[in-house]
């Protein structure tokens, strides 16, 4: 297992999956950050994407979020996290398998972040489509075509697959596709 070092605290910290039910991220966010020590949850977060909408006769940049139902919780201390959210079990209802918190795989931790940066925010990608190959000119997209399963062009958004087994599989990201030939 891949181990991050956290902020140059001292703590090798592990990403964790929260489930939200209701879509109640942004509420369950601002308790945990109210209710957990320091000593348990280094940081929680909801990872966005920018996507373009067209209504009112134009296109307009609007941010989503790019797991619905769910809470990242980055922790150096799973024993400690999972204790505070039972002592808490009222306000946070635990996604949990084999009476464990989840953990994100190594391999989709290293390409969230590469996607969505420290802000946790995948950004609008541009390319255009060349004889059936995507070439993303711009964005976080640009080097990882092999990623792209489907872009819907209308949408304007692309299905990215993950590059292992884990629990998060797919997502779905803004693509612009600027020109086909």
């Amino acid at each position: 297992m891949e181990w991050i070092f956290l902020r140059g605290k001292g703590v090798f910290a592990i990403w964790y999956v929260l489930y939200c039910p209701n879509q109640k991220e942004e509420t369950l966010l601002s308790a945990c950050k109210r209710h957990l020590t320091r000593e348990a949850l280094g940081d929680a977060f909801i990872f966005t994407y920018d996507r373009m909408r067209r209504y009112d006769g134009t296109w307009h940049l609007e941010r989503r979020i790019l797991f619905p139902h769910y809470l990242f919780l980055e922790s150096g201390n799973e024993d400690r996290l999972v204790e505070e959210l039972k002592q808490y079990s009222e306000v946070f209802p635990v996604f949990e398998r084999d009476g464990k918190l989840v953990r994100v795989e190594p391999e989709e931790e290293g390409l969230l972040r590469t996607l969505c940066g420290a802000d946790h925010h995948s950004r609008m990608s541009r390319g255009y489509i060349r004889d059936g190959q995507t070439v993303v000119t711009e964005g976080p997209l640009k080097g990882k075509e092999n990623l792209i399963r489907r872009i819907d062009r209308h949408k304007r958004i692309a299905r990215v697959g993950m590059p292992s087994t884990g629990q998060l599989r797919e997502m779905q990201v803004g693509l612009e596709i600027v020109a086909k030939s």
